[in-house]
């Protein structure tokens, strides 16, 4: 019983009918040792294996095969020096399942996990019909008001039962917030209102990239968590809905010199990091740590993940954070092939949806240089919709550029403009209301003095800061949403909405909520029932879009656009202008959107037809006639454009 083979140099574990075998890399380890545990509760393992250099590795790989272990056994690796002292417990950096000791935070096993190719049908949604919506899982689900059951909250399975909301919304793909199994004590903080230690709860600094973390699961036990996320996946595919993964493979939750390790620190420390001139962790993610994704191992390790979440359970995508950090040689100077040009280039992995955030922590600023596969992030749109919707001026050659999804030049010649991710509002930031509620962050309760966040939001308050019953107010907020919503969900480029902004969801003004697990952030689905208009008019924003054909059709050469201002032909590019006009025509379709960021209203000449005019959209009108399907006929040459208001007529 439990007798050992040298195995094979396949790292992490694999396990077939006859037993398991077990491999690792490290360079700099004398020996290793492999425990094996019953479970991830016992305290005496099974079978203790010294595993030395001399026999028991091909090269720098460590490997043995161990008859009769079975699925549920827990294992260890401990890194053994020439004098034969002991490292603690290291993860496995290939485990599926890690678990944590419940008397012990921090102390992890891993867990034996037979592995299966997912066969389920793909939605394979095509990016010019994508819309993106970002969830973070536990706090989708966590208020009360989600009408899940309590034990359920937070977890896969209760967004399991929001799929058919997001479905009716009209939502095509779902982008996670990291999942991977993460450390969250890397911050020191108390909320200075509770007195309560604050963790991180965005899982922004992984400790795995294959096991995910069991607080998303109903039972917290990492091997049901992960047949919790299938049954999610599988359940989000019934739905033709896609889903995504937000992953992190610029660092790692054990940070710098001072930092917790998990693995990679003993394993191999100059292989997994970058280091600076004197000797210190590269800090290019602000975390303390850089992963070295220029070598091999490192390179090998963040595709077999992805492939493994690809290819075993069922993912449809990802969205790369920081991704110029996967893109940069040894001191953070792009380098022209990288492991992101091998993600691109992958047999597999170049057919799921990619997305880069093309930016990093030190100022290194990527955007348009990601290879062809990717898609990319546009803080441009996101920061020039926010001005040009609270009224800035010098804004409308921006605008127009945004509107068409060619405000990104692209290095690439085969990128168009189905390559701009479009976005007003994402996890980091204020979200939608708060755009238009709050001039300033109001993140005191994060424990840094308000210093966290950023600073320039491009907000309005609409005349007050914070909430208010005020009528007047509350209706020039709620136009200024719809506004963001159709220059967002009308250009052309693949749209993302936060999760909660149709129903008005407020974080008080935190615009950096990554270490608040309350009410501050959780989705509160009352509230919906004051924003019922603002469901409506997106959901139906959104049916507009999808038949549009300008906008669902990857080709545009078969139509003619054109500008124009309050006169038609006569559009106003000067500085002052916080008007423009667009009109789409082609064989089969006319689209004529009018935008009006100006203080007061104002007459807009209509183009000239033989037909008539449908109005199917105008942000100042009460709900349901904001936003119409079948629209009403204008049978004037001119349409009042009331201020900051946005209006799209058809013809018919």
């Amino acid at each position: 019983m439990y007798s050992l083979k040298k195995g094979e140099p396949k790292l992490g574990c694999s396990l077939d009918q006859l037993g398991a075998n077990f491999a690792v890399f490290s360079d700099t380890a004398y020996n290793m040792v492999l425990e094996i545990y019953h479970s991830a509760k016992e305290i005496v393992p099974l079978i203790k294996v010294v595993l030395n250099r001399e026999y028991y590795t091909t090269g720098d790989i460590f490997h043995v095969y161990v008859e009769d272990v079975r699925d549920g056994m827990s294992y260890t690796w401990k890194v053994m020096n020439a004098d034969g002292a002991l490292s603690h417990e290291l993860i496995d950096p290939y485990a599926c399942c890690i678990e944590e000791d419940i008397n012990h935070p921090l102390k992890y096993r891993n867990i034996i996990v037979r592995t299966e190719y997912d066969t389920s049908l793909k939605p394979g949604i095509p990016w010019e019909q994508t819309i993106v919506y970002e969830i973070h899982v536990g706090s989708f689900t966590k208020h009360p008001s989600s009408k899940v059951r309590e034990e359920e909250r937070g977890t896969f399975l209760a967004l399991t039962d929001k799929l058919p909301y997001l479905k009716e919304l009209g939502i095509t793909t779902i982008e996670l917030l990291p999942v991977f199994k993460w450390n969250p004590y890397t911050i020191q903080n108390k909320n200075p209102f509770t007195g309560e230690s604050l963790r991180d709860v965005w899982g922004y600094n992984p400790i795995s990239f294959f096991a995910l973390d069991e607080r998303f699961g109903v039972q917290k036990d990492s091997i049901k968590v992960m047949k919790e996320f299938k049954k999610f996946v599988h359940a989000a595919h019934e739905l033709g809905i896609e889903v995504l993964l937000d992953v992190v493979y610029n660092h790692t939750g054990e940070g710098g010199f001072a930092g917790k390790i998990f693995n990679f620190k003993y394993l191999s420390n100059h292989t997994y990091y970058k280091f600076n001139e004197n000797r210190e962790y590269a800090n290019h993610s602000g975390t303390g740590n850089t992963l070295n994704t220029n070598h091999y191992v490192v390179k090998q390790l963040i595709l077999d993940s992805l492939r493994y979440w690809t290819i075993n359970m069922g993912v449809d995508g990802f969205r790369f954070d920081l991704a110029s950090i996967l893109g940069q040689d040894q001191h953070g100077k792009w380098l022209i092939h990288s492991v992101l040009n091998d993600i691109s280039e992958d047999p597999v992995l170049s057919h799921v949806k990619l997305i880069a955030e093309s930016w990093d922590a030190k100022g290194s600023y990527d955007v348009g240089r990601m290879p062809c596969h990717f898609r990319e992030w546009s803080d441009y749109f996101r920061d020039t919709i926010r001005k040009f919707i609270r009224g800035d001026q010098g804004l409308t050659k921006s605008v127009a550029d945004c509107l068409l999804g060619k405000e990104i030049y692209f290095t690439d010649p085969r990128k168009n403009n189905t390559h701009t991710i479009h976005f007003v509002t994402a996890h980091d930031g204020f979200t939608m209301w708060d755009l238009l509620c709050y001039e300033y962050k109001h993140n005191e309760a994060n424990g840094e003095d308000n210093r966290d966040g950023h600073n320039a939001n491009y907000s309005n308050n609409c005349g007050i800061e914070g909430e208010t019953d005020d009528f007047k107010i509350m209706s020039m907020r709620k136009r200024r949403m719809k506004n963001y919503m159709c220059l967002l969900l009308l250009s052309k480029g693949v749209p993302m909405l936060l999760m909660g902004d149709e129903l008005g969801r407020t974080q008080k003004g935190n615009n950096n909520a990554y270490c608040q697990d309350n009410e501050i952030v959780w989705v509160d689905w009352d509230r919906g029932k004051g924003f019922d208009d603002v469901f409506r008019f997106a959901k139906s924003l959104i049916h507009i879009r999808k038949n549009m054909k300008y906008l669902s059709e990857r080709s545009e050469s078969q139509y003619s656009i054109t500008w124009h201002g309050v006169i038609y032909n006569k559009p106003d590019w000067s500085y002052y202008s916080r008007t423009i006009a667009c009109h789409i025509k082609g064989e089969k379709e006319s689209v004529y959107m009018v935008i009006n960021s100006y203080d007061e209203a104002l007459v807009f000449e209509l183009p000239p037809t033989s037909s008539v005019w449908m109005r199917i959209i105008d942000t100042n009108l009460a709900s349901p006639k904001d936003a119409v399907i079948v629209g009403e006929s204008v049978y004037d040459n001119r349409y009042l454009v009331e201020s900051f208001s946005v209006c799209v007529f058809i013809e018919q």
